[in-house]
C-alpha cells in the first residue's frame, strides 16, 4: 500500500470519526436543551449547538448548512413545544437559530476555501517533478515526502520515515553549510551536492530548503546527476578541443565565429579571442573567391577539404590544410559550421624549394647532354685535320681521340640514365616541361673514325 493510499484511508478513518463525535455532541446538546426547557428557560443550553454546528460545517462542508437548517427546525420545535407557542420564546430561539444557520454558512465557506487549498497544494505536492519533503528541524527525520522524493533517493514511500536525513549526505561539509544556512537566514536556494541513492548509486541533487511552523522545514530536490554527466562530457570535449594541435573554430550558419581553440589563436597569432570573436571567416582568407567556393560547396554538400591561404593577425598571408564540415542536429536541422586547419606553409616552401632544386637539376642534365655534342663536334674536326698528315703522330692523335670519345660515350650512357631520372621526376613532381631532341647516342658518333 503507497503512502498516498495510507493518507486517504486516515483522512476516511478521521471523517468518520468526526461523524460520530457530531452525532455525539448534537445528541448531548439536544438533550440539555430539552432539559433546560422543561425546566425552566436556560440562556446558555442553546449555545452548546454550536459546538455540533461547526464541527459539521468543517467536516462536511457541503451538508453544512443543511445540518444547521435541521437542527435550528429541531429546537425551533422543542422551544414551541415547552413554551406552549409563546411568540417571545419562539423569536428569541428564532434569533439564535438565525445566527447558527450564519455561523455554519461561515465555517462551510472557509473550510471549503481550505480543502480547495489543501487540494490544490497536495496535487502540487504530490504530483510535482521535484521531490518535495518535509524534514523535522529538531530530529532530521522525514515526516512526509512525495512520490518524486523517494524516487531520487530509491526508497518508496512508506519507507522515507525510517530513514535519517542527515544520513542521505554523501558530503559532511555540504549537509553543515545547508543546516547552519538554514538556522541563521531560514532558507537556503540551489545548493548542488550529493545524495546517497538505495538503488541508483550516487545522485547529484539540487536543493532548496525553507523552515515552516512546527519546528519542520520543506526540502526541494531537483535530481541534476544527468546534467552533471553531461557537463562534465562537454568540459572533457572542451578541453580536448582547446588543447588540440589543430587550429579549431566554430561558427555560425553565417560563417561568423562564435569559438576558437588557442592552436588557432597561436597560429593566426591573434592576442586574445574578442579579436576574432564575432568576425567573419572571409575577413581570415586571402581569396574571397575561394572563401565563396567553401561557402556554396557547404550549402550543397555539407563538407569541404583544400589548401587555403589564410591572412594572421597583422594580415601576412600563410598556408593552411583546410577542412570544414556543417554540423546538424539529431533532426538534421543545420546548427553550426566547424573548420580546422594545420599549417603547412613549411611544407610548402620545402615542396617550393625542391621543386626549383629539380628543375635546376633538369637544366643541368639538358646542358650535360648538349656539352657532349659540343665536344665531339671539335674533335671530329681534330681527327679529320690530323689524317691529311700520315704518320705516326696522326696515329697518336687518333688514338687519344677515340680514347675522348670513349670517355664521352661513358658520360652519353651516364646522361641516359639522367634522362630516366627527368621523366622519373616530370611524372611525379611535374618539374619539366621542355622536350629533349634527339639522343647523345645519334649525336656525332658516327664522325669518329675506328668508332665501333
Amino acid at each position: 500500500m503507497t503512502n498516498e493510499n495510507m493518507s486517504l484511508d486516515r483522512e476516511e478513518s478521521l471523517v468518520n470519526l468526526w461523524l460520530f463525535i457530531i452525532i455525539t455532541i448534537t445528541v448531548l446538546a439536544l438533550l440539555i436543551n430539552v432539559l433546560s426547557l422543561h425546566y425552566g428557560n436556560n440562556p446558555v443550553a442553546p449555545h452548546l449547538l454550536y459546538i455540533p454546528v461547526v464541527i459539521a460545517a468543517y467536516w462536511y462542508p457541503h451538508r453544512g448548512l443543511l445540518f444547521a437548517g435541521l437542527i435550528s427546525a429541531v429546537y425551533l420545535g422543542m422551544v414551541w413545544f415547552f413554551s406552549m407557542g409563546s411568540l417571545e420564546y419562539f423569536t428569541a430561539a428564532f434569533i439564535i437559530c438565525i445566527v447558527l444557520i450564519g455561523v455554519a454558512a461561515v465555517v462551510t465557506s472557509l473550510s471549503s476555501h481550505m480543502r480547495r487549498n489543501e487540494v490544490k497544494y497536495r496535487s502540487l505536492f504530490n504530483h510535482s517533478e521535484s521531490g518535495i519533503g518535509l524534514i523535522d528541524l529538531a530530529t532530521l527525520s522525514i515526516r512526509e515526502g512525495n512520490k518524486r522524493f523517494a524516487s531520487i533517493l530509491g526508497y518508496e514511500r512508506i519507507e522515507l520515515a525510517q530513514i535519517p536525513f542527515a544520513d542521505l549526505w554523501m558530503e559532511p561539509e555540504s549537509k553543515d553549510l545547508f543546516l547552519r544556512a538554514l538556522r541563521n537566514h531560514g532558507s537556503v536556494e540551489n545548493l548542488a551536492t550529493k545524495f546517497h541513492s538505495k538503488t541508483r548509486g550516487p545522485r547529484w541533487v539540487l536543493i532548496s530548503a525553507g523552515i515552516l511552523p512546527d519546528n519542520q522545514f520543506v526540502v526541494t530536490l531537483i535530481d541534476i546527476t544527468d546534467r552533471k554527466s553531461a557537463e562534465e562530457a562537454l568540459l572533457i570535449k572542451d578541453h580536448a578541443i582547446s588543447s588540440s594541435i589543430n587550429a579549431i573554430a566554430i561558427l555560425d550558419l553565417d560563417l561568423n565565429i562564435t569559438y576558437v581553440n588557442h592552436s588557432l589563436l597561436r597560429m593566426m597569432e591573434y592576442p586574445n579571442e574578442t579579436e576574432i570573436i564575432r568576425k567573419n571567416t572571409r575577413h581570415l582568407m586571402a581569396s574571397r573567391q575561394v572563401f565563396e567556393e567553401i561557402r556554396d560547396q557547404l550549402q550543397d554538400k555539407g563538407t569541404w577539404f583544400g589548401e587555403v591561404t589564410l591572412l594572421k593577425y597583422n594580415g601576412s598571408p600563410f598556408h593552411v590544410q583546410f577542412y570544414a564540415n556543417l554540423v546538424r542536429d539529431e533532426a538534421g536541422k543545420p546548427v553550426c559550421v566547424m573548420f580546422w586547419f594545420i599549417d603547412i606553409t613549411d611544407r610548402k616552401r620545402m615542396e617550393d624549394a625542391k621543386r626549383t632544386a629539380l628543375e635546376q637539376v633538369e637544366k643541368n642534365i639538358e646542358q650535360f647532354a648538349i656539352l657532349g655534342d659540343h665536344i665531339r663536334n671539335p674533335l671530329a674536326v681534330i681527327v679529320g685535320l690530323s689524317s691529311l698528315a700520315p704518320g705516326d703522330i696522326t696515329d697518336k692523335i687518333i688514338l687519344q681521340a677515340r680514347e675522348i670519345d670513349r670517355i664521352v660515350t661513358q658520360l652519353d650512357m651516364g646522361w641516359i640514365e639522367s634522362e630516366k631520372v627527368r621523366e622519373f621526376i616530370k611524372r611525379y613532381y611535374m618539374v619539366g616541361t621542355a622536350e629533349e631532341a634527339g639522343t647523345a647516342e645519334s649525336s656525332g658518333a658516327a664522325a669518329i673514325p675506328g668508332k665501333k
